[in-house]
């Protein structure tokens, strides 16, 4: 079977069989990919199977991408909820890829209703708009394990929007207290902040939002998960709890260096 018949599949409910060797060219160069352990690859390639057959993954710019690109995107897309389903990506229609980083315009209102525009390089947004829009270049460039990946980024703010704007508080399963993730997020950025050398298992760019937080945390959580549960092991119990979710058990301590 070639990869090109297999992503046709796509048309159809029932995704194709697992392929060894198209799952070896999709996943090269991508750890967090490689890590999983048979069964998993197996749910994983069914879920973008049927990530691929609903949602468009458009290249712009002048950027053409292979059927194994586009699997490699829909195979990283489907990771932050492989044991949840895609309905936690809800209203998500669309990836836009650009070749590499890109700068869209940004209007906004000041305290003294002033618009003003700006355009800042990116690697990566998502948009209530139903995009999510990630730079080639950057997703080809996380291969290693080191804490950041811009599909996981990305990911985690469309889980985050799931309860209304991205704010660091996405939905919960029954059972997880609220009060509880907010105690735990909340005191785990301000500690951050106040003091972000002492936790390396993050991005500085954790510091920006607690939105940015929440997503920083899941890029370190899939990751370096023993980094993130040596700086912050409450964030990353709720962390597994949401995801239904354990990197330990795939990724050795020795891998993460931060």
């Amino acid at each position: 079977m070639t990869l090109l018949s297999t992503l046709s599949a796509k048309l159809h409910h029932r995704p194709p069989p697992f392929d060894t060797e198209i799952w070896r060219r999709a996943s090269a160069d991508q750890a967090v990919l490689t890590t999983l352990p048979d069964a998993g690859r197996e749910k994983l390639w069914a879920l973008a199977h049927d990530f691929l057959r609903t949602r468009a993954i458009n290249p712009v710019g002048g950027l053409a991408l292979e059927d194994d690109a586009r699997l490699r995107l829909a195979l990283l897309a489907a990771l932050p909820v492989l044991e949840l389903g895609l309905n936690w990506y809800h209203g998500l229609h669309e990836v836009v890829v650009y070749p590499a980083g890109f700068a869209p315009q940004h209007n906004w209102t000041d305290e003294f209703g002033i618009v003003h525009t700006e355009r800042r390089a990116l690697s990566g947004e998502a948009w209530n708009e139903g995009l999510l829009i990630v730079s080639w270049a950057d997703v080809q460039a996380a291969a290693p394990l080191d804490g950041h990946h811009v599909v996981l980024h990305e990911c985690a703010h469309w889980l985050d929007m799931q309860a209304g704007a991205a704010n660091g508080r996405p939905p919960l399963h029954p059972g997880m207290s609220a009060a509880e993730w907010t105690r735990v997020f909340t005191q785990a950025y301000a500690a951050f902040r106040h003091t972000p050398r002492h936790y390396p298992s993050l991005d500085p760019y954790a510091a920006e939002a607690p939105a940015e937080f929440f997503a920083v945390a899941c890029e370190a959580f899939f990751e370096i998960p023993h980094a993130l549960t040596r700086d912050f092991p409450a964030v990353y119990a709720l962390l597994a709890a949401l995801l239904r979710q354990d990197p330990r058990q795939r990724i050795a301590p020795l891998e993460n260096t931060p």
